[in-house]
């Protein structure tokens, strides 16, 4: 006989009834999301508050503020910018960030037992925000114990923070790309900035991609695999008024992501 999600979840402590779990705060969705077009629905995202500022955030109907958990505001950050500046995408962040800093055990209970749920695929670690949080080596021990418990699943995530850099060194399912360059900067910018970044690093025996996203919109995360094993992956900034394909680079850009 089939086990039943609901039976899953049970395993871990956890109520759950059409899609939804109990919470300490509640019914809410399940913490995992389905990727999207661009991530392809292969991939589960998880994610929290982008930046340092404080988002307002109901909490069982009071107000409150909750920190972003990333350690800088950078210009032309994605998660700060379209869908990410929608009031409920921010709550929804904002409740994934307090049950971190609140009740760390049920998010870990909750993602296990989604994670048993799936049969395999890849998680997308922070599609939002970084380890920041409020008990942040307690989190990041919680997703290298996930990855380490899941070994048919690919995870994957990034950082600005060095110290977070080789939490997954020892896991062949996990990996993290590097977001701030030696020397550098951000992993992310416009075409000249990207094409001096990728031919830097390879100076430097680097392994390092450009992401295909960036110009060919029918490719999706499931299809590619990259940031899952590359230390640097380089993105062209998106989610802002710079329009990549007027600009004088363009093409040499191209060149160089098709050919790599």
């Amino acid at each position: 006989m089939k086990t039943t999600k609901k039976a899953i979840y049970a395993e871990y402590g956890i109520k759950y009834k059409d899609g939804k779990i109990l919470s300490p705060l509640g019914w809410i969705p399940e913490l995992l999301k389905e990727g999207n077009s661009k991530t392809g629905k292969a991939v589960y995202t998880w994610s929290l508050l982008p930046g340092t500022e404080k988002y307002t955030v109901n909490i069982c109907g009071a107000e409150i503020l909750v920190s972003g958990t990333c350690v800088c505001d950078c210009n032309g950050c994605y998660a700060k910018t379209g869908f990410y500046k929608m009031k409920n995408v921010i709550q929804s962040l904002g409740i994934n960030t307090y049950l971190v800093n609140n009740h760390l055990d049920f998010v870990r209970r909750a993602i296990s037992a989604q994670l048993e749920t799936i049969e395999s695929g890849e998680i997308r670690i922070h599609a939002a925000g970084d380890f920041n949080t409020e008990n942040s080596q307690a989190y990041t021990n919680m997703w290298h114990d996930i990855a380490a418990a899941f070994p048919a699943f690919r995870f994957w995530t990034y950082t600005k923070v060095k110290k977070y850099e080789n939490l997954f060194d020892n896991l062949t399912n996990a990996n993290i790309v590097k977001s701030i360059i030696p020397h550098i900067g951000v992993n992310y910018g416009h075409c000249d900035y990207i094409i001096n970044a990728y031919y830097t690093l390879l100076s430097l025996g680097c392994s390092v991609y450009i992401c295909k996203c960036g110009i060919d919109k029918s490719q999706h995360c499931e299809k590619c695999g990259v940031c899952a094993s590359y230390d640097f992956v380089l993105f062209l900034e998106h989610s802002t008024d710079y329009k990549a394909e007027n600009d004088p680079l363009y093409a040499k850009l191209c060149e160089i992501v098709n050919n790599q």
